[in-house]
């Protein structure tokens, strides 16, 4: 989608950025965000929300990476260093900690490209610097090279300090002779421009053997270099101008490897700009309730709950939509009533959405396939041109005319303002309608009633206005689609004391017409006030049965729950019953002889009989269990590895070790079985695991326990019995810490987890990860 400079500009685009930039964590994400624009196609922009998308998952299970605040742009250098062929040590300071960022960067995103291949865009534009860095690493962090930087660098700087020693060891001499000494300043060795240095008194200068270099800052006495160490500070002089051409050569090799990956480099530099944006709209998404909205290839959009960025928590959201059953939107309303605030949410979250950014909108906000984004809003009035403000307007106007096209998107705030409003009003129709005609979406916002009337009669045309307080005389700033706004300009003039005869004027000079269509739009206003109110409390009874509904099934499922517990318990005992009575029947036709055995195995053939019935109604009972507890499972229930499962109709609990061929293995305890899936039900029950012996984790080495355990993603039941193995075995490992991963979620594994370190006497510590660490996501826990 196209939007020129000039149209971003009336929308305030960058300035509608700030709450990104306020959560950026460094200069490259401010960069990022300044560079921020529309893309030009639907594919760009789908995997750009996808990149982002892709980012935020692996955040949530992996935790931020650790970030360089300081890191600052290097590209800029580059211009620079390409005129003069060198940088100096403090700029390559500032390349290679780019670069030492970019790899370190890269090693955690090959870590997790397996798991979130999205990923691998990112990480397939950070190359391999090493052999940069390792030429880089003779820089020092001043800036300054280190002396192995080369051997004739190091051979000249060990001459130096040869020479300064020499220095000093002359300098003493000379400190230790009573008559030099008194007529010395400050008893001590000056280091200036180079050279070794005394500082003389005035009145000793033509008597002190040596030369007069520099005048001390209070002018009382002379710095004067003595013949003594003349020769010292010659070679000085000599050596410190060997000392910088080499230096200069080692510069002017690193700048040209530097500049050889100048195109990687700036890769890199750009993605760790998207990284740091992309954690700003993270943090936005999370604290302020941003969306990435929908992309549909539709030609429409719908923004739910939309608000302006720059109003912050003054902002009335608003629903605005356009496209599907109309392609023209007419807002109408008072002066500041918010019309033209609507028209700029529109533009800047549409902008927000295809520059790949989350918008301040709910769920359920989609965004379509658009060419263009045009606009003409605000006072456009040029001194330059002595251009009247209709005129800059109609002359925007006309080029919008000109390139807009069936997919593009047009802005137009107060159409038809600044001339004759009965040929403004004629005018702006006109402009509408020919829009209409190319298929173009349009948003305008208007006061002039014939613009009204042609939305109200017009096919593919929607009213809307902002909602006005008659009785505070005041604008809601609520966006009402459906209807058009009525004029409140007598309503207000009377409020405020307007002689009643003017007011009769006023009113007799309007038109039959255009009163009967103001008569209109007031009842329609009232009409739709009134539906809301009685929408707004239909909306809160059907949630209200909801939740009665909901309890009543709640309720019921309670009482079977407790029936069958009751019926299990009762069929177990009869079937104890019934098991004994038989076997006792048995030993007594064993002890009986005779005609008196077979009348007894008649009596024992009635009772099995009986005893057969009584089984097979426990059965049915049993299997009408099972079928219930099937039944009533939730349709997200998946069986997979890691889950912890119910058999239906039993009390047995067990985790799902595999999943194959339409059965399951569990481990339920000491036992390992085998079960249909379709007999497994969720529980919110605790599997019993096995767990090994205590001799086999005492015996394990340090190597063998991972120094982090993954819980995101299990409940609290699944989760504490594998987190207290692992502490466990990793305390008897002898880690001094080891860290949790339990996402960020609604915080109640994280709840539980500290709540497990708090009762372990062999846990010293424990705290949320900080920044690098992964943040609220993670708890690290330190052993005694």
């Amino acid at each position: 989608m196209i939007a020129a400079p000039s149209v971003l500009e009336l929308l305030e685009f960058h300035k509608a950025l700030a709450p990104f930039r306020e959560r950026l964590r460094g200069e490259l994400g401010v960069r990022a965000l300044e560079g921020a624009s529309p893309y030009r196609t639907l594919e760009q922009l789908e995997k750009r929300a996808a990149l982002l998308r892709g980012w935020i998952d692996f955040v949530d299970r992996c935790g931020e990476i650790s970030w360089n605040a300081a890191l600052a742009p290097v590209s800029p250098l580059f211009e620079g260093a390409k005129r003069s062929g060198i940088l100096s040590g403090e700029e390559l300071l500032s390349v290679r900690a780019l670069l030492e960022a970019a790899k370190r960067v890269r090693g955690e995103l090959t870590g997790a490209v397996e798991d979130f291949p999205i990923l691998e865009a990112l990480r397939g534009r950070l190359r391999d610097f090493s052999p940069e860095l390792e030429a880089l690493a003779v820089v020092e962090d001043s800036g300054r090279l280190a002396d192995g930087a080369s051997p004739k660098l190091q051979t000249i700087r060990g001459e130096l300090e040869a020479l300064k020693r020499s220095g000093r060891r002359t300098a003493a001499r000379l400190l230790e002779d009573p008559h030099i000494l008194n007529m010395l300043q400050e008893r001590s060795l000056a280091w200036r421009d180079g050279r070794f240095l005394l500082l003389v008194r005035q009145e000793y200068i033509n008597r002190f053997p040596g030369l007069a270099v520099d005048r001390s800052g209070s002018g009382n006495s002379v710095y004067m270099e003595p013949r003594m160490l003349s020769s010292v500070n010659n070679g000085l002089m000599l050596k410190t101008r060997d000392e910088r051409d080499e230096e200069r050569l080692i510069l002017l090799e690193l700048t040209r490897r530097v500049l050889a990956r100048e195109r990687a480099i700036v890769d890199a530099e750009n993605v760790l700009g998207d990284l740091d944006l992309f954690s700003a709209s993270d943090s936005l998404m999370r604290t302020e309730g941003w969306v990435m909205p929908e992309l549909t290839r539709k030609r429409a959009f719908r923004l739910a709950g939309a608000r302006h960025p720059l109003l912050r928590e003054a902002a009335v959201p608003v629903d605005i939509r356009c496209g599907d059953s109309f392609g023209t939107l007419v807002v109408t309303g008072p002066n500041t009533g918010g019309k033209t605030v609507v028209l700029k949410t529109a533009g800047v979250c549409l902008a927000m959405a295809w520059s790949g950014l989350p918008i301040p909108a709910r769920d359920g906000s989609e965004v379509g396939n658009f060419d263009a984004l045009h606009a003409d809003i605000g006072d456009e009035q040029s001194i330059e041109q002595n251009l009247s403000t209709f005129s800059a307007h109609l002359r925007n106007i006309i080029g919008i005319l000109g390139s807009a096209t069936r997919s593009s998107v047009v802005l137009l705030d107060e159409l038809g303002a600044g001339t004759d409003p009965q040929e403004g009003a004629a005018l702006g129709v006109a402009i509408l309608e020919t829009l209409r005609q190319k298929g173009s979406l349009v948003l305008a916002t208007t006061h002039h009633n014939p613009i009204k009337q042609y939305a109200l009669t017009t096919p593919g045309v929607e009213t809307a206005s902002m909602e006005f307080d008659a009785e505070r005389l005041s604008p809601t700033y609520r966006l009402l689609m459906g209807v058009p706004g009525k004029s409140n300009a007598l309503m207000i003039a009377r409020r405020y004391g307007m002689p009643e005869s003017v007011l009769k004027l006023a009113q007799g000079a309007l038109d039959a017409r255009a009163a009967s269509a103001e008569d209109l739009m007031g009842e329609l206003n009232e009409r739709r006030a009134a539906l809301e109110r009685e929408e707004h409390e239909f909306r809160e009874a059907v949630r209200e049965t909801e939740r009665l509904k909901q309890l009543y099934r709640d309720r019921v499922a309670e009482i079977d729950f407790q029936r069958d517990k009751i019926m299990e318990a009762a069929d177990r005992r009869a079937a104890n019953l019934l098991s004994r009575a038989e076997e006792t029947s048995r030993g007594m036709i064993r002890d009986l002889e005779g005609a008196v055995k077979t009348a007894a195995h008649r009596e024992l053939n009635d009772r099995r009989q009986q005893i057969h019935r009584l089984r097979k109604g426990m059965e049915r009972r049993q299997a009408r269990r099972e079928e219930r507890e099937i039944e009533a499972r939730p349709k997200s229930f998946v069986v997979e590895p890691g889950a912890t499962v119910q058999v239906a109709g039993s009390g047995v609990v067990g985790l799902v070790e595999s999943v194959s061929n339409g059965k399951a293995r569990l481990a339920a305890g000491p036992m390992h079985l085998e079960v249909p899936v379709e007999r497994l039900v969720a529980t919110d029950r605790k599997a019993k695991v096995a767990l090994p012996p205590a001799d086999t984790t005492a015996l394990m080495g340090r190597e063998t326990v991972p120094s982090s355990i993954m819980l995101r993603g299990m409940n609290v039941d699944e989760a504490l019995p594998l987190l207290a193995n692992y502490l466990d075995r990793a305390y008897r490992a002898h880690h001094a810490s080891v860290v949790v991963i339990h996402g960020r979620g609604e915080g109640i594994l994280r709840r539980e987890v500290h709540a497990l370190c708090a009762r372990l006497k062999y846990v010293k510590d424990y705290r949320l990860g900080g920044a690098g660490e992964g943040g609220y996501g993670v708890t690290v826990v330190t052993f005694a």
